[in-house]
């Protein structure tokens, strides 16, 4: 009768009146003994270990050398002091002992076997998963990568008044949120305790505009810390920029603001223009006015008390009536006039020059004060008019 074999092991059968039959039982329990639970010390080994041991086995790679030449892709086991080969069948299991890992040989090669990994309850990596935490990771850090080109990370809510955001913990207490929270607008919060939050930025989902407690919260709001807004203290507005309330107050932050007939203690000159102040210091500071005719004025304040003001002079002022307050110009520059008596200038500094070219000046033309000086007899007088 010819040798029989098991169809799926090729473990050897007994023969009917065999003689020494505990030669093939033997045989079909050491390849029983290769195959159940098997383990590989490698799966794509290609050189044979110089000193293997009793049972030791191996997946032969491509390209095997040594006693394994023309073994490719079998199963090397050391039993008895030689290699025996093994033709492995698909869907057979092997303990990995290089990868640490049970692989499956799919009729080509040793591969991982993949577990159906939809619909888990939970999947804790370094350590362990619950009803709210389906997935729970403990590690130094997580990698999320691209397949080729972008990678985005969904966070999906149900409705618009729930929270899809990213928490941020320390001592598994909450201090930043960034998400979100509530509506559809964009929110970074932030909490010294967990428990009251602070919506630092709030970025409108309608228009993109920025909001929240790190931003000014108005044109002429000078908390530390906060970001500026378009228009604040008149930067970039296209409108009106902030009122000036009062001149005298010492406080106004530097920046750009307008005047208006409700403005306290305003220069003497038209009563609507622009204003700058100018800080040096925290005491020193500068303020500029450019009235509404063209005309301006300038003072400074060194912290202590304000100088007075003092005109700025141009085309639209140089030439008129001149006036003064106690030796300080008012007006003009320069003023020129004239009356039955004559023509006259005027300065300033306070001269004034009287000329008639026709007749002898017998009564000035304009009131003098102080010293007057007659030249060509009456035809020229020079003195002061204040």
């Amino acid at each position: 009768m010819p040798d029989q074999s098991s169809p799926r092991l090729a473990l050897p059968l007994l023969q009917g009146s065999q003689a020494q039959k505990h030669v093939t039982v033997n045989e079909a329990l050491s390849r029983l003994d290769l195959v159940v639970q098997m383990q590989l010390q490698a799966v794509d080994a290609t050189v044979p270990p110089g000193s293997p041991a009793e049972g030791e086995a191996h997946g032969v790679g491509i390209g095997a050398t040594g006693a394994w030449a023309g073994q490719d892709s079998k199963v090397a086991a050391w039993l008895a002091g030689g290699w025996e080969f093994l033709v492995p069948a698909a869907g057979w299991l092997a303990w990995d002992v290089a990868d640490a890992a049970v692989k499956v040989w799919d009729g080509t090669a040793w591969t991982l076997i993949e577990a159906d990994a939809d619909n888990l309850s939970g999947i804790g990596i370094g350590t362990t998963s619950d009803a709210t935490n389906r997935l729970a990771v403990s590690a130094p850090a997580t990698l999320l990568s691209h397949a080729g080109d972008d990678h985005r990370v969904k966070v999906n809510k149900a409705a618009a008044g729930d929270t899809a955001a990213l928490l941020f913990q320390s001592g598994w207490t909450g201090h930043a949120e960034i998400g979100l929270a509530g509506n559809t607008d964009l929110s970074v919060k932030v909490s010294a305790d967990g428990s009251t939050w602070t919506s630092a930025l709030v970025v409108d989902a309608t228009d993109g505009t920025v909001t929240g407690a790190g931003v000014q919260g108005s044109a002429t709001d000078t908390t530390a810390g906060r970001l500026m807004a378009t228009g604040a203290f008149g930067l970039g507005e296209t409108g009106a920029p902030p009122l000036l309330d009062d001149f005298d107050a010492t406080g106004t932050a530097s920046g750009f603001y307008r005047m208006t007939a409700a403005t306290a203690n305003r220069p003497t000159g038209p009563s609507t223009g622009a204003v700058a102040v100018l800080r040096q210091g925290s005491g020193g500071f500068v303020q500029m006015v450019a009235f509404s005719d063209g005309t301006g004025a300038t003072r400074h304040h060194d912290g202590t008390s304000f100088t007075g003001w003092s005109i700025s002079y141009g085309s639209a002022n140089l030439l008129g009536t001149v006036s003064q307050s106690g030796g300080t110009p008012t007006g003009g520059v320069i003023e020129r006039g004239s009356n039955a008596n004559g023509q006259y200038v005027r300065f300033a500094d306070g001269t004034q020059i009287c000329t008639n070219a026709n007749a002898a000046i017998t009564t000035a033309p304009a009131a003098f004060s102080g010293t007057i000086t007659k030249i060509d007899g009456d035809k020229l007088w020079i003195g002061t008019w204040f």
